[in-house]
């Protein structure tokens, strides 16, 4: 019924002269696994296309942008597609978008069954820009523990449509496996949009921009509620009055599953300068690891600007491990692997974590409390701390 809606409506906007001429994708000698299409009114449905691929995909690409095509009852357009080799997810994704946005119409929403991705850990979470095709279908291949695209800072404001048109093709068209696929949507109303397409995809983290109450997540938990989303949350605290108000940002909400601090923004809001050892935002990050241990949500640590060095990253990654944080955020698939290695405890601290784990649980099932390991009392915090070793360092849930 709302293709046919969409269907009706693409026929009135085109008979009342209503569309316009409009352009997405990206095309040129750099450019690769993209497709750029021009949209002009026509006096009826049609196209040209240029690709880089081989002669024998012609049929294929001609059939997908008929099917596309039809989706909209075929509305009186021009299409001039100029292919580097774009998958069939892209194409989707570049004729939905430059149909929609030639026409006026609303983005259609992602409805999908697939289950929610991941493996419950969140070590290291790697930022991707959401309007890079080359980019996003290799991000799996690095092994990140979840992949968070980018609708927010790395989009430019005139290209949102086109890239959330791409991030909705990617989730009903890739099996993400045990990777979290995270979407970091924009603030204010058009995250909202955005929230209506993909709140019922199989995007199962939603990563919140610029919250600085539980009040700016109302709106947030009100449309996944309309969606009937399952999707989580992980609201990023980047202002004084987020840190201020980062406990009960933490516990608003079932929904929300971790909360993390954006350094960069926070940092300027309170007028200081980034240094090296990270000391003007010691108190913000102390304070927001607090919050989420005593609401009982996951604290994720900010991202590490710097990925030349892997040595910093591995760095980074210990010294967040041993604060008490889960992961932190990743701009560059070569932090990845240095940060998996940070939150792996030494040899001798996996060896006396499971120690640990073993004579709490041999203790428990005698009905005894603390237990003596290594001349040291082990009681339940040690336990629980023991179990977070083990649990970061194999690499799955315990």
């Amino acid at each position: 019924m709302r293709g046919q809606a969409r269907r009706g409506m693409a026929d009135d906007l085109v008979a009342g002269g209503m569309a316009v001429m409009v352009q997405v994708g990206y095309s040129g000698p750099d450019v690769r696994a993209d497709v750029e299409i021009t949209a002009e009114p026509a006096a009826k449905f049609g196209f040209d296309f240029e690709s880089s691929c081989s002669p024998l995909y012609d049929d294929l690409i001609r059939d997908q942008v008929w099917a596309v095509s039809r989706e909209f009852g075929e509305p009186a357009l021009h299409l001039t597609c100029i292919d580097s080799g774009a998958l069939p997810m892209v194409w989707s994704a570049r004729l939905t978008a430059v149909i929609c946005l030639s026409l006026g119409l609303e983005f259609p929403a992602v409805v999908s069954d697939r289950k929610f991705s991941g493996n419950g850990l969140r070590r290291s979470r790697l930022y991707v820009p959401a309007n890079t095709p080359k980019l996003i279908p290799n991000a799996p291949l690095f092994s990140p523990d979840a992949v968070i695209l980018d609708l927010e800072e790395s989009v430019h404001i005139d290209r949102k449509v086109e890239a959330l048109a791409l991030v909705a093709s990617v989730s009903k068209a890739v099996d993400w496996g045990n990777i979290e696929l995270m979407v970091r949507i924009n603030s204010g109303s058009l995250g909202l949009s955005e929230l209506m397409t993909l709140g019922s995809s199989s995007v199962g983290t939603f990563v919140i921009p610029k919250v600085g109450s539980p009040e700016d997540l109302a709106s947030i938990l009100n449309v996944l509620d309309f969606c009937e989303s399952q999707a989580r949350i992980i609201p990023l605290i980047e202002s004084a009055l987020g840190v201020e108000n980062a406990f009960e940002i933490a516990g608003c909400s079932p929904r929300v599953t971790a909360i993390s601090l954006g350094l960069e923004d926070y940092v300027a809001d309170i007028g200081a300068t980034r240094t090296v050892d990270q000391s003007e935002s010691w108190f913000a990050r102390s304070r927001v690891l607090n919050a989420a241990r005593a609401a009982g949500v996951m604290p994720l640590a900010s991202v590490f600007p710097r990925f030349q060095v892997e040595d910093d990253v591995e760095e980074y990654a210990r010294g967040a491990r041993m604060a008490g944080y889960e992961g932190i955020g990743c701009i560059h698939p070569n932090q990845i692997g240095p940060a998996h290695k940070g939150f792996v405890a030494s040899g001798a601290e996996l060896e006396r974590a499971r120690r640990i784990i073993e004579a709490y649980e041999q203790a428990e099932a005698e009905g005894k409390g603390a237990v003596g390991v290594d001349g040291a009392m082990a009681d339940l915090p040690t336990y629980e701390r023991a179990k977070r070793v083990v649990r970061l360092a194999e690499g799955g849930m315990q």
